[in-house]
């Protein structure tokens, strides 16, 4: 499967310019903690005693816990997010607090509304790393930033990174929250795979279909360095019983996109559910998913959502569209199981 990133943040020094929660928080190895500060602050890393050689090229990414990747397509609230920042590097020695002079910055941001983002930066001899927000996106008596942040090793490369576009499905289920006791899908990966603790994200949205991944995903994709990109659209086209054809040309459209980032497509079936329209649109929808992956053989196949669910009829809500909290444990382990086979290479 190609380099690995390699996780060298873990339990480094870290420290905030204010602490509603603490900032070891940031990296402490749960992401069910967070660092939350007193409205638009700072945090800083000391990565002076990570080894050189690891630390030269980074990719650093910060998660949000707001519910929708980007909440302004669908108008919807924001929680917390960093909206205005800069990432700044500082020769000064470690092993105290941070430096006040000398931050020279490599990133800026500015009216950011997704909730986690990823930048490769080069830190050279840099031993001090900083996040400095300085507008927040978020709503009443949520204006602070509240956050995880993990910094990845990148010279070898970033082609053990993950995104997840789809719908709400996707956005309840492949975040970095503990889900039924389920943790996120980088840490189930890494339980089976011990060399590989995977950079992802979550990019779902409610309401999307595959029409809208379409017409976002050129402009999603310049913000995503890795290699891996799943795409999981369906449950709210066949909702709406959009015609398959429209649908698997959706698709088609996608896919030639994520080619031509040079990066590899990943595609499930979309799951079963018991709405009448799921029941009734749903069986032609995933034909054409069958048809996609014909066409293109660059397609990574995802997991079949629909005869885990169709076999697990009680992991599905009393809304008959969404998994349980349990379902979408489960749904993130169908992902893993089925990915740790298919990319990993490792035997069940």
């Amino acid at each position: 499967m190609g380099a690995s990133a390699s996780l060298i943040s873990r339990h480094v020094p870290v420290f905030a310019s204010s602490e509603a929660y603490p900032a070891s928080q940031a990296d402490d190895g749960s992401y069910d903690t967070t660092w939350r500060s007193n409205g638009p602050a700072w945090i800083a890393f000391d990565l002076s005693h990570v080894p050189a050689a690891k630390r030269g090229k980074v990719l650093v990414v910060w998660y949000n816990a707001t519910f929708n990747y980007d909440h302004t397509i669908v108008n919807d609230v924001a929680y917390n997010m960093p909206e205005d920042y800069t990432l700044e590097a500082n020769p000064a020695q470690g092993g105290g607090s941070p430096p006040k002079s000398g931050w020279v910055t490599l990133v800026t941001v500015k009216g950011n509304h997704y909730h986690s983002r990823q930048h490769v930066i080069d830190l050279g001899k840099d031993n001090w790393l900083r996040l400095n927000i300085t507008a927040i996106d978020g709503s009443d008596d949520n204006e602070d930033a509240n956050i995880n942040i993990d910094v990845y090793s990148a010279d070898a490369g970033t082609e053990g990174d993950w995104i997840f576009y789809g719908d709400s499905i996707t956005a309840g289920s492949m975040g970095t929250n503990t889900l039924d006791g389920v943790p996120l899908f980088a840490q189930l990966i890494h339980e089976k795979a011990p060399a590989y603790f995977p950079v992802q994200e979550d990019g779902g949205i409610g309401y999307l279909t595959s029409g809208d991944g379409l017409k976002h995903l050129k402009d999603w994709l310049q913000l995503f360095p890795g290699k891996y990109v799943a795409l999981s659209y369906g449950t709210n086209d066949a909702e709406g019983c959009v015609d398959p054809q429209t649908f698997y040309n959706n698709y088609v459209g996608m896919t030639k996109i994520v080619l031509a980032a040079r990066k590899v497509p990943v595609i499930p079936h979309i799951p079963w559910g018991r709405a009448p329209n799921i029941q009734q649109c749903g069986p032609a929808l995933n034909a054409k998913i069958d048809a996609l992956y014909k066409a293109f053989p660059q397609i990574i196949k995802g997991p079949d959502l629909w005869a885990f669910f169709q076999q697990h009829q009680a992991l599905i809500s009393d809304d008959n569209i969404h998994p349980t909290d349990e379902g979408a444990g489960q749904y993130r382990e169908q992902w893993a199981n089925t990915m740790l086979k298919e990319v990993y290479k490792v035997k069940s």
